[in-house]
């Protein structure tokens, strides 16, 4: 059972007659996004005819006794009574409700409304579609309900940068402020006292600048994201679910950001988030990446450097530090996938605590997106037979032997997740060594990643990455000494291993002699 607040728990759990089941305390999370904003500020004061130093305190919802409107009313008339100091002698003191009004009530409150309503500082704005305009008009936001478990119109007062006032024993809303400092709470029905404190913090927030309130609000809205309510309330439901940030590596790839991003937005698997990387692209790809998120509604983290990075294998480091999941999937930019792919990655490694890694079969295409080919299993059985015919969990270090140390077999980063933890950790084994490779570098950290001792990496037989390859990719513009030297320092550090036989060195050989046919070159001393 998952509760708004203490306030609330305490109060349901006699009602179940001791069958208590287990219990989460998780303030609903803040889905409207209201900011402060000094240009509405200035239009809706305005529009209500206040003067610069006018007071303008706001109450909302579904005017009944519940929320205390009656309460609301008879606060407007105490505040008129009370003069306040400061530049001016006197200021005038405002009170607006937003929200319809029991037709009930309000006809109980005729006479008192319609006096109230014709001094031209008590305001009823009905029914409005969005408040971020009236909070920002405002200068102090009260809560006059009797019981309230914890409404959202609080959090969107506090991160309009709102004092809040509230009456103690109504609900959760005065442990929350307690806990913020975001206002304060008086006893139970006393409207004197909400009157004493919602004007003197109105005062106060009057004398903030505009920038500190703006501060005061984005602070507050942090503390009720609702993705991260989302999260907790996905953990609660699925606790094995793996935890999963997405990080995408750009480097002018605008022309295909978008269709990389819908690829991951249209996945069947929940993501912790997503993280579009940017080595200081010259084209638009950032603002292709910010336009696809609102294409979608999602939210999208946009890291920009300011000069490029250099190596790819530099923004790889920057995405295991950047990733908040458990899990990291590194899905470059030019590339797609299968809506299906981070479902059944996620069902590869759930069953299996030792996985660090897990990777599924790609399919190919060109740089136009036209098929290149509809899997990489004839180039896997070249070197590893029928070992990637099927689904399966490997022991890392006999993977590093039957699939890589030969040839690197896991063809494209995008189709793998990896465990962050690990990840981390082999790329700062290798350290600078890894960003000396040009073509390699990858064959280089999957060997760190999975020789450790109880390693395993999960595979997928079925072709669910969609690997872009391009004619003028670094494996083919490359000199061709390069791409065979780094070759062979991939072999000599796997084939110095006392696990290494000499068949698998032999292979080793036997595949340098064939690049080098390949390329036209000569291996000296072969």
């Amino acid at each position: 059972m998952v509760f708004p607040s203490v306030a609330v728990r305490d109060a349901v759990q006699p009602l179940l007659a001791g069958r208590v089941p287990p219990v989460a305390v998780l303030p609903q999370g803040l889905y409207k996004q209201n900011r402060f904003s000094r240009r509405a500020r200035t239009a809706l004061r305005r529009r209500l005819a206040l003067d610069t130093g006018d007071v303008l305190l706001v109450g909302a919802g579904y005017g009944d006794l519940r929320k205390g409107f009656d309460l609301f009313v008879q606060l407007w008339r105490l505040l008129q009574k009370r003069a306040t100091g400061g530049r001016r002698r006197h200021r005038n003191v405002h009170c607006l409700w937003l929200g319809d009004i029991d037709p009930g009530l309000r006809a109980s409150l005729r006479a008192e409304l319609d006096a109230a309503l014709a001094a031209g500082t008590f305001h009823l704005a009905g029914r409005v579609a969005e408040i971020g305009d009236h909070l920002s008009a405002a200068d102090g936001f009260v809560l006059c309900s009797r019981e309230d478990p914890l409404p959202s119109v609080v959090m969107e007062a506090l991160a309009a940068g709102l004092p809040v006032t509230a009456f103690d024993g109504s609900g959760g809303i005065p442990a929350l402020l307690a806990e913020l400092d975001g206002g304060r709470s008086v006893p139970l029905g006393d409207v004197d006292a909400m009157a004493r404190a919602a004007l003197a913090m109105a005062l106060d927030c009057q004398e903030e600048d505009a920038a500190e309130r703006a501060r005061i609000g984005r602070f507050m809205a942090r503390q009720f994201e609702f993705s991260r309510y989302a999260r907790q309330l996905l953990a609660l439901a699925q606790p094995a679910m793996p935890r999963v940030s997405v990080v995408v590596p750009s480097f002018n790839y605008a022309r295909y950001m978008r269709q990389r991003l819908a690829s991951i937005f249209a996945q069947g698997f929940p993501v912790e988030e997503i993280v579009v990387l940017d080595d200081a692209s010259g084209d638009a790809s950032v603002a292709e990446a910010r336009a696809a998120a609102a294409e979608w509604d999602r939210e999208v983290r946009v890291v920009a450097n300011t000069r490029n990075s250099g190596s790819v294998f530099r923004q790889w480091q920057r995405a295991a530090a950047e990733a908040r999941g458990d899990w990291v999937w590194i899905a470059e930019a030019d590339d797609a996938a299968d809506p299906r792919l981070l479902e059944s990655l996620a069902a590869a490694v759930a069953d299996a605590p030792g996985a660090v890694m897990a990777f599924c079969d790609s399919r190919a295409v060109d740089g136009n997106g036209n098929a290149v080919s509809d899997s990489y299993k004839p180039y896997y059985a070249a070197t590893a037979g029928a070992a990637l015919e099927a689904d399966g969990l490997h022991d890392g270090p006999g993977f590093v032997r039957t699939c890589l140390a030969e040839r690197n077999l896991i063809l494209n980063v995008s189709g793998a997740i990896f465990r962050r933890d690990a990840l981390r950790a082999a790329l700062a084994r290798c350290g600078e060594e890894l960003v000396s490779f040009r073509i390699a570098g990858d064959w280089r950290l999957y060997i760190e990643l999975l020789s450790q001792e109880g390693a395993q990496v999960a595979y997928v037989a079925a072709p669910l990455n969609i690997h872009r390859r391009h004619g003028d990719s670094a494996t083919h513009t490359l000199a061709a000494q390069t791409h065979l030297g780094e070759v062979a320092r991939i072999h000599r550090l796997v084939g110095g291993r006392p696990a290494v036989l000499d068949g698998e060195r032999l292979r080793q050989r036997a595949y340098r002699t064939e690049l080098a046919r390949q390329f036209g070159l000569k291996i000296a001393g072969e």
